[in-house]
């Protein structure tokens, strides 16, 4: 049989960070998991980070022509909003051509147009919102749409669907075993401190660190330092860590798997996108939050209030952030392991290891009743 027709189709349409696609994916895989019958087709734009992950996972992708609309200059902003006829013109051409029983928007561009699309030729649909703030695409398509999830309660009310369904982010399983694996074989007396900024890292939290080993130097004896710097960073941080008390840390590029490295940490120093935050919570990590400044709508550090509410971690705010700021959080949390450990079991009490289960259930429940 061919894509037309195929009993149990889902078209998932957004993209562009990782932040986005993962979860995702992880819901195309739970999807067709429930039946061998069953087909995924993902929507996405050429600039995204789809056209790499998404044929990477084993699952096609079609691409429409949109851009995104806020936080743009003049030009771009002006460009895309005459780009928005066409790239919806082509959303409704692939909602005829693969004739989905269901159609899941995450955010991003190609969400608004082939969400309407799908609508207006009667599909079922619904939304998923990673962010305690919704991005504004979502915000905007909770108007309309069959069915919203969200991952954090304050969501639906910022979307004004109080029906929405809380079902937390879909992390994989392997954060969730995290905290059961094996730890390296170090002393009791010393624990673990991950750093890290996402893959391409963060040069505000490269460099508060790289200030603050001044002020940890007491503690050389008690943590073992890995540091994900990303690649632009990558010879100016280890030059900052030769010169300081912790001339062995490890100092690299890029963390992959990242799940061993969380798994093996005790404390974490880390940006909170959405994934960020519901990838510690799933490992039981306690975190030194520092949200980016630059993050639409703020949704950063609201994801890291989130978690600080329920006691898992601290938050800095990059306006707050200095060296000795940074250092005295870590020597705070080093110095007293009973309070990390909370921290670390508060932060699991916010995980959900049925968040992909729950959204399926939902995207069937839906596709059911239309």
């Amino acid at each position: 049989m061919g894509v037309q027709g195929v009993r149990g189709m889902l078209m998932i349409a957004g993209g562009g960070t990782g932040g986005h696609i993962y979860p995702a994916i992880a819901i195309a895989q739970e999807w067709m998991a429930r039946s061998p019958a069953r087909r995924v087709v993902f929507v996405g734009t050429e600039r995204g980070l789809e056209k790499t992950i998404v044929p990477k996972a084993g699952f096609p992708l079609a691409l429409i022509s949109v851009g995104g609309l806020k936080g743009k200059g003049p030009g771009d902003t002006i460009r895309n909003l005459f780009r928005l006829p066409r790239g919806f013109v082509q959303a409704f051409s692939l909602i005829g051509k693969h004739r989905p029983n269901v159609v899941l928007g995450v955010g991003g561009y190609s969400s608004g147009p082939v969400l309407l699309a799908a609508r207006l030729r009667g599909t079922p649909t619904a939304i998923h919102e990673s962010n305690a703030f919704p991005g504004l695409t979502n915000r905007l398509l909770a108007r309309v749409v069959t069915a919203a999830a969200v991952a954090f309660e304050v969501a639906a009310k910022r979307m004004k669907r109080p029906d929405a369904v809380v079902t937390g982010n879909p992390i994989r399983k392997e954060f969730f075993d995290a905290g059961s694996g094996t730890r390296p074989a170090i002393p009791e007396s010393r624990k673990r401190l991950l750093i890290f900024g996402g893959s391409q890292g963060s040069r505000t939290i490269n460099d508060a660190m790289i200030g603050a080993l001044l002020f940890l130097a007491p503690l050389k004896e008690r943590i073992d330092i890995v540091h994900q710097t990303g690649p632009a960073d990558l010879e100016k941080v280890q030059a900052g860590y030769r010169a300081s008390a912790f001339p062995n840390a490890r100092v690299v590029p890029y963390l992959d798997p990242i799940v061993a490295e969380i798994a093996a940490a005790d404390l974490a120093v880390a940006r909170s996108g959405a994934m960020t935050v519901g990838e510690l919570a799933a490992a039981g990590r306690a975190a030194i939050l520092i949200p980016f400044a630059a993050a639409t709508d703020n949704h950063q550090e609201l994801n890291a209030r989130a978690v600080e509410q329920a006691g898992g971690a601290i938050v800095i705010t990059e306006r707050e952030l200095s060296p000795e700021r940074l250092a005295f959080a870590i020597t705070g949390m080093i110095g007293d392991p009973e309070r990390t450990i909370r921290m670390g079991s508060a932060a699991r009490a916010l995980a959900t290891p049925d968040a992909t289960k729950k959204i399926v259930d939902l995207l069937e429940k839906i596709e059911r009743s239309e």
